[in-house]
């Protein structure tokens, strides 16, 4: 009888721990919840959650609502109508054995359901997504990790069909916004136009999509450090243009997004690189286009001056005009986002390609740019008007650029009839011995080069003032 009421006193005190530990990260994700969609809301303030309902238990609990997205233009006439609203049910069930699945703090299954104005095959879509396949689970340490499925679909549009297999994703992180990562695969989409006027057949076909990113810090996740990535496969385009019929194929597609933060100061960089194929004319030569590189740099952005204007702009998203009117007056609003874009001045900001790159018939050719205005003040930009000339004298432009003297030929050949070819490679090759002879550009073996330098209302051409020669 002892070892009896030892076992029972034992089963009783497990029974209570589990009970206790199920109502309390039933409470913890509730508070959680609640402040991520305070913080959602802080960051975007043209979306509410609204209609919020909870039926809360011990072992699970229920919210549901609507997400409500600024306003979206009746079809009468382009004036401000209802907010867009998207629905959405959450199932949490409770750790410490959510589910009796594993061990954690939580698993949440998401559904999300569209309005009825919405278009009946996209509802019907969203119909097919079940619970479980939004799926995230909570750990006690205050991480999740979401696994997405989306169903095959076909699609039909005024203009064609749209398809595309199964797609997998995930995303983790930091339930206090921190830190997320995110990945995912598109094996591929397309779509096969109608045959008539409008459409001409335009054909679409893309090709194992990947993509995957991270990012962490305090503040905005728009403008938190981190970076992200996608690879595609290849990229197909098959239509008609004034009766030629036009194909392109791009493929070893990968863009480089990264953010980094030097204490207030932002350097954003995204780098593009593919191969590309693009024929005009069933009986044309194709037009090859080979190691594709493109670099773009933005430095030196200063992140609160920049979170203003984001704040600002999304703000204007979520303002509803009465009576079908602008809340706000357009050129006004305008001159107020100039106003607050020129605080971005005094951190010298620089914009640069630093790199456009291809290879065409063998030969490669390479053009940079950077442009600043560095040593801008405050007092500077206190004066709008002004503040043109000032621009105009600490403008810092550097160009850079190196051709292929044989793409004159190839370009002059393929420039229209094959009768004129000859005429208008003579007529380019012309022209760039008067640019040579001008200084506009330099001969450089089988290459011409050209660099242009303007700082402080100064213009220099391949290094000797430009009108100088």
């Amino acid at each position: 009888m002892k070892k009896a009421a030892v076992a029972a006193a034992l089963v009783v005190l497990v029974g209570g721990a589990y009970l206790g530990a199920t109502a309390y990260t039933g409470h913890r994700i509730a508070a959680a919840y609640d402040a991520r969609v305070a913080k959602l809301e802080q960051q975007l303030p043209f979306l509410r959650v609204v209609d919020r309902q909870t039926d809360k238990g011990l072992f699970s609990s229920t919210y549901s609502g609507n997400v409500r997205i600024g306003c979206v233009p009746d079809a009468a006439g382009g004036k401000a109508g209802k907010p867009l609203l998207i629905g959405f049910r959450d199932q949490v069930r409770h750790g410490p054995l959510p589910g009796f699945a594993g061990f954690g703090a939580a698993v949440i299954e998401s559904q999300i359901v569209l309005p009825d104005e919405a278009p009946e095959p996209l509802r019907k879509y969203l119909a097919g997504v079940k619970p479980q396949d939004i799926r995230t689970a909570v750990g006690y340490g205050g991480d999740y990790k979401t696994a997405l499925r989306l169903p095959a679909g076909d699609y039909a549009l005024p203009a064609g069909q749209l398809s595309w297999p199964e797609v997998h994703a995930t995303g983790s992180g930091r339930l206090d916004a921190s830190a997320s990562a995110f990945e995912g695969h598109l094996p591929e989409i397309a779509f096969r136009g109608t045959d008539n006027a409008d459409a001409k057949g335009f054909n679409f076909k893309l090709v194992n999509l990947r993509w995957q990113g991270a990012n962490k810090g305090e503040g905005s996740f728009w403008l938190r450090p981190g970076t992200s990535s996608m690879e595609i496969e290849r990229l197909e385009l098959l239509g008609d243009s004034g009766g030629k019929a036009i194909s392109a194929q791009v493929g070893k597609i990968k863009y480089l997004t990264e953010l980094g933060a030097d204490k207030d100061l932002l350097n954003a960089k995204a780098t593009i690189t593919a191969d590309a194929t693009l024929q005009i004319g069933a009986d044309a030569k194709p037009i090859q286009l080979d190691n594709i590189e493109f670099q773009e740099s933005i430095k030196r952005l200063h992140g609160p001056t920049l979170q203003k204007v984001l704040d600002a702009s999304m703000a204007e998203l979520s303002t509803c005009g009465a009576g079908g009117e602008p809340a706000v007056d357009p050129a006004a609003r305008g001159q107020e986002m100039l106003r607050m874009l020129a605080q971005l001045l005094p951190y010298a900001p620089e914009i640069s390609v630093d790199k456009l790159a291809l290879s065409y018939e063998g030969q490669r050719g390479e053009l940079s740019y950077a442009v600043s205005a560095p040593g801008l003040t405050a007092k500077d930009i206190e004066a709008p008007g002004a503040l043109q000339g000032k621009l105009q004298q600490n403008l810092v432009l550097r160009a850079d650029a190196k051709l292929p003297v044989a793409w004159v030929e190839q370009l002059g050949t393929r420039g229209g009839d094959a009768a004129g070819a000859a005429q208008r490679v003579a007529q380019a090759n012309t022209m760039l011995d008067l640019a040579i002879g001008k200084g506009f550009v330099v001969r450089d073996g089988d290459h011409v080069t050209s660099k242009v330098l303007v700082e402080r209302g100064a213009i220099l051409i391949n290094d000797k003032p430009f009108g100088g020669r």
